[in-house]
């Protein structure tokens, strides 16, 4: 926790990233408050959405919101340093907690893994009807794991920002 803490203060130092910062959570806050009540909109995306969101999703909105929030200035300083970033963490992270409730009741994974079977027969049958019930069951659990992802790619990229450049001799 103290190399995130120390991170965010080196990075956050600077008027712009507080401003990415800032920026970057109200656009994040407003991506999860209409996607991640999506199943309880048939998959669909909107401020329609809104009045389905319960505490629960409104908790995770919030924290995957400032965790992406937090990333982005780490990642745009780690760039602007020359160093190599770990965006694989962080794009899972969004990734899941987005397509989550998406794929959970819209058409979208039956008719994708319809197109699938029709390429590859013997991958038909009710699989995306299975893996659209496992998605809505463990719904909290993929929104708890996006935010761990999340959560890693932040310590792993604060972490390079308090190493700094290090010489390889």
């Amino acid at each position: 926790m103290n190399i995130i803490i120390s991170a965010l203060k080196t990075v956050l130092s600077a008027r712009s990233y507080q401003l990415i910062t800032g920026t970057g959570f109200l656009v994040f806050l407003l991506l999860y408050l209409m996607t991640l009540p999506a199943s309880s909109t048939g998959g669909y995306s909107s401020f329609a959405a809104l009045k389905f969101l319960t505490p629960t999703l409104i908790g995770f909105s919030v924290l995957m919101a400032t965790l992406a929030a937090l990333l982005v200035p780490l990642i745009i300083y780690l760039i602007r340093q020359g160093q190599k970033t770990n965006k694989s963490s962080a794009t899972g992270g969004v990734l899941i907690g987005v397509l989550t409730p998406i794929l959970c009741c819209s058409p979208i994974l039956p008719i994708t893994v319809g197109f699938i079977a029709g390429l590859l027969p013997m991958f038909g049958g009710t699989f995306g009807i299975t893996i659209q019930k496992f998605i809505a069951t463990n719904q909290t659990e993929l929104f708890l794991f996006a935010s761990l992802l999340l959560a890693f790619a932040l310590y792993q990229n604060a972490r390079k920002v308090v190493n700094g450049t290090l010489c390889k001799v």
